[in-house]
Parts: structure tokens; C-alpha cells; sequence
């Protein structure tokens, strides 16, 4: 799944794309993927303002609505013009007044959503009104309201958008190493130290990952077709039985909530 740097990689590239253009048609050829509140022709023929992002999620701004992008697992947006071939498992392309490209929403595994709502209304997305502080500039005291009197799994607390937007399992793998904290340790017994690390850890992990263009192992692809290039960078994330590049011990992996994480059990003692 796309998380905060691969999200951002996108809005970064589309902006410049969008600004200014006129979207005329969107032609979806599943109907599950756009949900509208209003008939399409109200929605169209407004100039895009601005693209942003909110935790995973992704805004395109007009003066009248705001287009909800979830990427969810394998959610691709791909920038072509008419002529080029369609990405495979293209579902929704958008048609710009004055110009041949086109934004293309590509989807293997078909768990991705969007949703044009009213500006006056977003505020009143369930979603929206449910995430917790970005991860991006989460500040150690406000990470500290977050976790306090917390028992769950320190982990489980990172992939949980309601306490902290824009997480997923590779970055909090990475943070937990960079930290030295183990991903099973209840968040309450987590000292102002360990922290102040765990915050300054997601920063630092999650704006060189951005730097780098996000982290490309599955489905993520930029909006022009290069792929991110963290993968190369990372510390524990997929590394299991490899030595941990800080004190040499085998990697490991456990399931938590279902998912899997690395960790050193040397460094990321419990």
C-alpha cells in the first residue's frame, strides 16, 4: 500500500500537472470506484485549484468540490497522453479541456475509492474527521498524547491512522529500528526518551524516503512511470535472516495484527 512518502511523491508531481486544468470528463468503467454526491456534470468544468494530501489520502481542489483519492493496496495514478497505451487495470480516466493528457487510475486488486464532495462539506467526512496528527511533522509531545495510557503494541498504534496519518508497515518498521524500539512494546511503558526517538525516527525515515521518491517493492509507481528508489535504502523491512546493518544480529519477523515486522531482537530488545 502507498504510504505518506509515496503519496506525497505523487501530489508533488501532479501539482504542477493539474493547476489551472479544466477536467470535462471522467470515464469510469466500474462504478464502485467514484462516489458523488452530485450528478457528474455539476462536478466537472471546474478549474482544479490545488492537489494536496492528508495522511494517505489524496485532495484535488476545485473552487466548488474536493476529489477524495484513496489509493488503498494497489492504486496507481499515471499522467499519459491519449495515445499511449492504458496502463493495465485502468478503471477511471479524467479529460482535461485544452490538453491530449490524461490522470489515469489504474487498480490490480480494486480496494482503492473515489469520492467528490462539496468544499462546505468535507469537514464532515467520516475519514477525514477520524485521522490523527500527520506523520510527517508529528511533534514528540503531541506523539506522547497519542500513546499515553496506551497498552497496545506500539506497532498497531503506528498503522492506526486514528492515532497517526500516513503510516504503513514498511516506514514503522523502519522508525521502530531507528528508534530501538521493539515493535511488540505496549506504547504506555514507552519513556519520554523513547519517545522524543520514536518521533524524531519517523521524521527522519519518512523525508528521506520522499527524497527518494518513495519505496517501489509491489504495485507503487510514480504519476510519469519511475519506480521509487527507498527499497534500496532500507534497514529491516523484508530482511529477515539478514544481519541487522547496526549490530550484525539476524533480522526477524513476527505478525502483528496480521501483518508482518522486522526487527532486530538485539537492537529492538522487548
Amino acid at each position: 500500500m502507498p504510504e505518506l512518502p509515496e503519496v506525497e511523491s505523487i501530489v508533488q508531481e501532479l501539482r504542477p500537472c493539474l493547476r489551472g486544468l479544466v477536467p470535462i470528463q471522467i470515464i469510469c468503467h466500474k462504478e464502485k470506484f467514484l462516489h458523488t454526491e452530485q450528478p457528474l456534470p455539476n462536478v466537472l468544468n471546474h478549474p482544479i485549484t490545488d492537489i494536496s494530501r492528508r495522511g494517505k489520502l489524496i485532495l484535488v481542489w476545485t473552487s466548488p468540490f474536493v476529489w477524495l483519492i484513496h489509493l488503498k493496496m494497489t492504486g496507481q495514478l499515471w499522467w499519459q497522453p491519449s495515445n499511449a497505451p492504458l496502463p493495465p487495470h485502468t478503471h477511471l480516466i479524467v479529460l482535461f479541456k485544452n490538453t491530449h493528457y490524461q490522470l489515469r487510475y489504474a487498480d490490480l486488486r480494486q480496494f482503492g475509492s473515489w469520492q467528490i464532495v462539496p468544499k462546505k462539506n468535507l469537514s464532515q467526512v467520516p475519514f477525514l474527521q477520524k485521522l490523527g496528527p500527520d506523520a510527517l511533522t508529528i511533534a514528540p509531545s503531541i506523539l506522547k498524547q497519542r500513546l499515553q495510557n496506551k497498552h497496545t503494541a506500539i506497532k498497531s498504534l503506528l498503522l492506526n491512522q486514528q492515532c497517526l496519518a500516513g503510516l504503513g508497515n514498511i516506514y514503522s518498521d523502519e522508525a521502530l529500528w531507528l528508534a530501538r524500539i521493539h515493535p511488540l512494546t505496549p506504547a504506555y511503558v514507552l519513556n519520554q526518551i523513547q519517545i522524543k526517538r520514536l518521533a524524531l525516527a519517523i521524521q527522519k525515515v519518512l523525508k528521506y524516503a520522499l527524497k527518494l521518491g518513495g519505496t517501489s517493492i509491489r504495485s507503487y509507481i510514480q504519476p510519469n512511470g519511475q519506480k521509487g528508489l527507498y527499497q534500496r535504502h532500507l534497514h529491516v523491512y523484508g530482511k529477515k535472516g539478514l544481519p541487522c546493518q547496526r549490530c550484525g544480529t539476524a533480522i526477524e519477523r513476527t505478525k502483528i495484527c496480521g501483518r508482518s515486522s522486522y526487527f532486530c531482537p538485539v537492537c529492538q530488545q522487548l
